[in-house]
C-alpha cells in the first residue's frame, strides 16, 4: 500500500526541482524530505529521483511513476472532498429538533450551503447514534460523560407550566411549585430531559408529584392538556403558537428557576473544517464542558 504522504513529497521534489526548494514548499525538513522519498522508492522497489547537474529530474521509472502519482494524489483529493462535503448527519432529541433547530439548520444551509440530514429522537436514542457513528454531530437535553466527546453549551430554555384556558391556573400570572401537588402532571418521568431539570430544582417535591408517562413527545402532551386531562410542563419555544391562539395558557413557576441547558455533542477527533465544527462555531452560545443527567 503506497503512502500518499510520500507520493506528495515525491511530486513536490519533481515539480520544485530539488529536495531543499521542495522542503520550503511543503514545510518540511531537507532530512523528512530524503526520508520520504526514500521510503517510497523502497515501498516500489527502485530509484525515482537522480541529482543531474544541481537539479533532481525523475529517473526512466520515476518518470513513468509520475502520471500514476498525480492520479493517486487528486483521487484522494476527490475522495475527501466527497466525503466532506456531504451531507451533516445531525441526531436531536425530540423538543430540540422539533421546535428549536428549524431556523438554525436554514440558517446553515443557507450561510453553508450545506445539506443536513437530520433525525429526531430520545436523548438515550441520539447519544447512542452519536456513539455507534450514525451521527456526525447531536444536540441533547441531557448527557452521559465519555472521553470521546466533548460537550458544549448550545441555548437556554425556560420551562413553563402549560394547562387549559378553563383551568383554575389560567387566570393566573404565576403558580408556586407545591401547587403542582394534586395535579395530574403530564411527562416528566425520569429519563427525559425535563424529568432530571425537576429533580435538580424541585428535590424531594418530586417524589410527590403525580406524573401520567406515556405520551410520546411534546404535541402529544399539549393536545391532551388542551383536553383537559391534565397540566404539563414544556419548553416555553414548544407553545408559542398556542399561547398566541389562546388555545393554551403558559405560567412560569414563581419559586423555582425551570431552564433547559441544551448541549452540542460531537467526537473529540472530529476534523477542523468539517461541517459538524463549522454548525458548532456557527450556531454555539458558549464552549463549556456540560454537566451530566
Amino acid at each position: 500500500m503506497l503512502n500518499l504522504l510520500h507520493t506528495r513529497t515525491f511530486l513536490a521534489v519533481v515539480d520544485a526541482g530539488g529536495f531543499r526548494a521542495a522542503s520550503r514548499i511543503v514545510d518540511l525538513a531537507p532530512s523528512t524530505i530524503l526520508d520520504h522519498v526514500g521510503q517510497l522508492e523502497a515501498e516500489l522497489g527502485t530509484s525515482l529521483l537522480v541529482r543531474r547537474r544541481g537539479s533532481v529530474q525523475p529517473t526512466p521509472q520515476g518518470a513513468a511513476f509520475l502520471p500514476l502519482a498525480r492520479a493517486l494524489v487528486a483521487t484522494a483529493e476527490q475522495a475527501r472532498a466527497v466525503v466532506s462535503g456531504g451531507p451533516l448527519r445531525l441526531a436531536a432529541s425530540s423538543n430540540i429538533g422539533t421546535y428549536m433547530l428549524q431556523s438554525p439548520l436554514a440558517d446553515f444551509r443557507r450561510s453553508e450551503g450545506t445539506d443536513v440530514d437530520i433525525w429526531i429522537g430520545s436523548n438515550p436514542a441520539v447519544f447512542d447514534r452519536l456513539n455507534q457513528g450514525a451521527a456526525d454531530l447531536a444536540i441533547v437535553e441531557c448527557w452521559q460523560p465519555s472521553e470521546d466527546f466533548e460537550a458544549h453549551d448550545w441555548r437556554r430554555e425556560r420551562l413553563v407550566v402549560i394547562v387549559a384556558p378553563w383551568h383554575r391556573f389560567a387566570v393566573r400570572e404565576s403558580i408556586r411549585a407545591e401547587e403542582l401537588l394534586g395535579e395530574r402532571l403530564l411527562g416528566g418521568e425520569r429519563g427525559t430531559g425535563t424529568g432530571t431539570l425537576l429533580r435538580q430544582r424541585l428535590g424531594s417535591l418530586v417524589s410527590r408529584l403525580t406524573t401520567v408517562d406515556g405520551f410520546g413527545n411534546t404535541e402529544a402532551v399539549k393536545r391532551a392538556v388542551r383536553a383537559g386531562v391534565g397540566i404539563s410542563l414544556v419548553m416555553a419555544s414548544s407553545v408559542m403558537d398556542e399561547v398566541a391562539a389562546g388555545t393554551l395558557v403558559a405560567l412560569p413557576l414563581a419559586d423555582a428557576e425551570l431552564v433547559k441547558e441544551t448541549k452540542i455533542l460531537l467526537r473529540r477527533d472530529m476534523p477542523k473544517g468539517s461541517a459538524a465544527r463549522r454548525f458548532l462555531d456557527r450556531t454555539r452560545e458558549t464552549a463549556s464542558i456540560s454537566a451530566p443527567c
